[in-house]
């Protein structure tokens, strides 16, 4: 933000307030009309209205250009300009033209008479170049004289036209040519003679750029979009035949980077220069192609203009450059060397400079919605003052009634019932229906086939159906990391009403891992033509063939976690209870009390989850020796004990009301929780890898250095034709080129270990989200609300934080406050963990220690779990000690029953004494279905009692 600000001298709004004003829209120039008239100003606007103003500067002020011979008057005058009123007589012409105005310029571009002193404007539209004459009409009455356009004669063009130059091609006196550059890059040249050629350039022309005319040396300058500066003969490119004459430019310059704008000077007798702006520097060349200078810029350049203060001839003739940044501040160059910085009252698309009436040197800034202003350098700084303190007493009981006023607006303005209303719409105008469509099929895609052959596909059917008119309309499939999709989003434009399209995408798994849960999302987002936006979701469950196939049951596991059905699930004759939960992977009729399944991809290597069913069927057990595969065995249990989803068939969630029903009806508790060590366990594996991929990046930003040093350093040998040292630099070359090669491959392999890492910590996550879930009697509230929010996240690691980084927050906050927090381990530990301060920051110069955060998410989330499953535990085993029964895993014994006990008559017993005790043991809570749960466990339990606990006999 500089000092100093651009004062405002004179200033309008142009007809057209529409943002259709650029840089070639401005001119400033005088047209000589009149004889000692003033620089006019002519704005053309893409809408095709063409203005012309004079500025008069009012009646009262002086000319400045006079000699005042009482130097204070001259200076106090100077000092206290004033901004002048816009007036009518100012506009000189305001005409609506049929088409829009791409430029303007102005020169003589007739040849009637030599001695006219007038000049004609040429006006370039898209697909016609027109040449006016302006002649002004006496008026007869007190409104004084009026200023017409006459078309002298205009010239079509064939193709799209980007830009404008004129000039005395080829050296004539008196005349001047034109050249009109086309979108594609080539020029049409237009004489005075009704002669008229189009001519290509040497070099590939894709985009157009800033074209103009050196008179000094009849040549032509521009930058060729590799971001050369070229510069062209006339007599060459107007040479008709390619035999005679080289087509090739007279010398070339890389400028590096895009030329926003280029304006041509003379500054002396025998040279002048081209002035380039580019996106980041500020070039000067002269017509040689020598570099005289190159300022580079710490700031987005918008528009300049360069004009020479003096005349060229003159010894003290200067180069002087104008610049406007994108933040609107005004910089004033000489040559290379700043002189001078003012803050503009908006930011333009056009500066020129002009001499008006009044003020000789005037900035002419045109925005991007036609203001036009005309200004000058201020020299009075327009000091920040600061406002004065308010020292009135903080008074907290009047700050309360204005929150409490705040609130109650607040509300009052909110209603919620239209939350209901708007998604009730929402399905009235856009119905969503998700299936998948027939059974798995082999997979076909490339990415995949390789890596897991065995693997199959299902076909996801997403069907939309459109009321009304939409704006825009866009599906997103949304899916685990491991779960693949042919096709994730469309996007569609203009959607027609009363409209029905399908949608087919292919799902398959991934990568060789089990996902942590098999259900597809898709969302639907569409803007109607009112430009409200909405959103539907839908999901539906893909099949478990795609993910697991049948196994060797195994008897013994590392985790282990029990189930408890109430009511139990009803057994069949023709099979047991797992063959009808699971058909697809067990055969007809099977009465086995075991299923082992294991990964589609990688399931050779022994990992495999195991259910066991128990006797009385109202328990089952899920182990297995790695917790990442028991999340989606796990879920796919539980859905179908509840009756969430259909057997053998992947269908939408909550799609009948009545599953909803019997899902309220079945009960299902896990009892335990899985060991927070493992957990830990992949979150240091996570950590490791996370690491590992830093250090490579940082090896490979190394070896890319290097080898740019040795592309240079081997330029600058070719360039001195230093033949023997070609040959050091061929090896290192080599040696560091395989050395990029090898830290790629490397990079690629441990990010792909790393997804692995976060798809199986993910999986865990999922897997303790439902043990607390479904556990008998975990802690409530929001606390514990936030935790199971907390651990359905996907992991996810951004550019710029980890996993751990993200988390360690909420963590942080759920391990010191709420009911889950223990105030023994307050006291003990360092509640501000220096150790964080301390090593995890991040400077300049030192990166993000990633174990830092990974070692404090581990602690706080061990304790804060190991105090959730102390709770869960200690009440589990209450309740089990209460029944005196001790029931352990007995019960998934395969052995026949002892002939001691009379079962019938027992059931009969238990019967009765439970309606007895049910009134009076009743609860008056919600936990009255968990303690019927645990009193009919109690009571099973208690005729089967073995003196030695035995392993699974499978």
């Amino acid at each position: 933000m500089s000092l100093f600000k651009v004062r405002n001298w004179w200033k309008t709004q142009c007809p057209t307030i529409e943002p259709a004003y650029d840089s070639f829209s401005l001119h400033c120039a005088r047209l000589c009309i009149e004889e000692g008239e003033k620089d006019s100003l002519v704005v053309g606007s893409h809408s095709g209205q063409l203005c012309i103003y004079r500025p008069s500067g009012g009646t009262n002020l002086p000319d400045l250009d006079a000699e005042d011979d009482e130097q204070g008057s001259a200076n106090g005058s100077a000092n206290e300009l004033a901004e002048n009123v816009f007036q009518h007589a100012d506009v000189i012409l305001e005409v609506q033209l049929p088409l829009p105005v791409l430029g303007v310029s102005s020169g003589k571009f007739t040849t009637t008479n030599k001695t006219d002193p007038r000049l004609q404007l040429a006006v370039l539209h898209p697909m016609k170049l027109c040449i006016y004459q302006l002649v002004t009409v006496d008026g007869l009455a007190d409104h004084g004289d009026h200023t017409r356009l006459v078309t002298l004669y205009d010239h079509a063009l064939s193709k799209p036209a980007f830009s404008l130059c004129h000039g005395p091609f080829g050296g004539v006196k008196g005349r001047d040519f034109l050249c009109v550059q086309h979108m594609d890059g080539s020029l049409r040249f237009f004489e005075q003679d009704g002669i008229s050629y189009e001519r290509t350039l040497a070099t590939d022309r894709f985009i157009p750029a800033p074209l103009h005319y050196v008179p000094r040396v009849d040549c032509f300058v521009t930058v060729a979009p590799s971001w050369v500066l070229e510069c062209y003969r006339y007599q060459d490119v107007a040479e008709a035949l390619e035999t005679l004459r080289r087509h090739d430019p007279i010398w070339a310059l890389c400028i590096g980077e895009y030329a926003l704008d280029l304006q041509v000077h003379q500054i002396s007798n025998t040279e002048s220069v081209i002035v380039i702006l580019g996106e980041n520097n500020l070039l000067c060349v002269s017509d040689t192609g020598k570099v005289r200078f190159i300022k580079k810029l710490d700031y987005s350049p918008v528009c300049f203009h360069s004009f020479v203060t003096g005349w060229y001839w003159e010894p003290g003739a200067r180069l002087m450059l104008a610049v406007v940044s994108e933040s609107g501040s005004l910089l004033l160059y000489e040559s290379d060397q700043i002189i001078w910085s003012a803050q503009l009252g908006h930011v333009p698309v056009a500066i020129g400079r002009a001499n008006v009436a009044g003020l000789p040197g005037a900035l002419v800034t045109l925005g991007p919605t036609g203001a036009l202003a005309v200004g000058y350098l201020g020299s009075e700084p327009q000091l920040f003052r600061v406002p004065a303190l308010n020292l009135a007493p903080f008074e907290i009981a009047r700050c309360q009634k204005e929150l409490l006023e705040l609130e109650r607006e607040i509300r009052a303005g909110v209603d919620p019932s239209d939350a209901s209303i708007a998604n009730a719409a929402a399905e009235r105008d856009v119905q969503l229906e998700v299936a998948i469509q027939g059974e798995p099929v082999p997979c076909t895609e490339q990415q995949v086939t390789g890596l897991l052959s065995s693997s199959e596909m299902c076909q996801l059917s997403v069907t939309v159906r459109v009321e009304p008119k939409l704006e825009m309309l866009q599906l997103t499939v949304a899916t685990d990391q491991a779960i693949g999709c042919s096709k994730d989003a469309f996007l569609f434009r203009d959607v027609a009403a009363h409209s029905t399209e399908r949608f087919d995408v292919w799902l398959y798994p991934a990568v060789p891992s089990l996902p942590a849960s098999r259900t597809a999302t898709v969302y639907c987002s569409y803007t109607s033509k009112q430009g409200i936006t909405r959103v539907l979701e839908r999901s539906v469950l893909l099949p478990v063939r795609l993910f697991l196939k049948p196994a060797q049951p195994s008897k013994e596991a590392q985790h282990k976690l029990t189930l408890t059905v109430v009511p139990p699930p009803a057994q069949h004759t023709a099979g047991s209870v797992l063959g009808r939960l699971f058909p697809e992977f067990a055969p007809e009729g099977s009465s086995a009390s075991a299923l082992a399944l294991q990964p589609v991809a990688g399931g050779g290597d022994g990992r495999k989850v195991t259910i066991v069913a128990a006797k009385s069927t109202n328990r089952f057990r899920v182990q297995s020796d790695e917790l990442g595969l028991m999340a989606l065995v796990l879920e796919c249990l539980i859905g179908r004990l509840q009756g969430r989803e259909s057997v053998g068939h992947a269908t939408e969630q909550d799609e009948a009301a009545g599953r909803k029903d019997h899902s309220s009806r079945v009960q299902v508790t896990i009892g335990g929780v899985p060991s927070v060590s493992g957990l830990i366990r992949s979150l240091q594996v996570h950590c490791d890898l996370r690491k590992a991929v830093k250090q490579l990046e940082n090896d490979l930003e190394i070896a890319t250095g290097q080898m740019r040093l040795f592309e240079r350093r081997f330029v600058v040998k070719l360039q001195e034709r230093s033949l023997r040292a070609l040959d050091g630099i061929l090896m290192l070359l080599k040696r560091n080129h395989t050395a990029v090669a090898k830290v790629c491959l490397q990079i690629k392999t441990m990010r792909q270990k790393l997804k692995l890492a976060q798809i199986d910590l993910t999986a865990i996550l999922r897997l303790f989200h439902l043990c607390y879930s479904h556990a008998a009697n975990a802690p409530g509230g929001k606390y514990f609300e936030h935790l199971t929010a907390l651990l359905t996240h996907s992991v996810l690691d951004s550019t710029e934080q980890s996993y751990e980084e993200m988390m360690l927050p909420v963590v942080r906050f759920l391990h010191q406050t709420g009911p889950l927090k223990n105030s023994t381990e307050q006291s003990e530990g360092t509640p501000f963990d220096e150790e964080f301060f301390y090593t995890a920051k991040q400077t300049d110069r030192d990166p993000v220690d990633l174990s830092a955060h990974s070692q404090l998410l581990q602690g706080q989330l061990q304790r804060l779990l190991g105090r959730v499953n102390d709770r869960i535990t200690t009440g589990t085993t209450a309740r089990t000690s209460g029944s005196g029964s001790g029931r352990n895993s007995v019960d998934f014994e395969d052995q026949p029953l002892p002939e001691a006990h009379n079962e019938e008559a027992e059931e009969e017993e238990e019967e009765n004494e439970k309606g007895q005790n049910e009134e009076a043991n009743r609860p008056t809570d919600g936990s009255a279905g968990v303690e019927e749960f645990a009193q009919l466990s109690a009571t099973a339990s208690e005729w089967v009692n073995y003196e030695k606990m035995s392993d699974l006999p499978l």
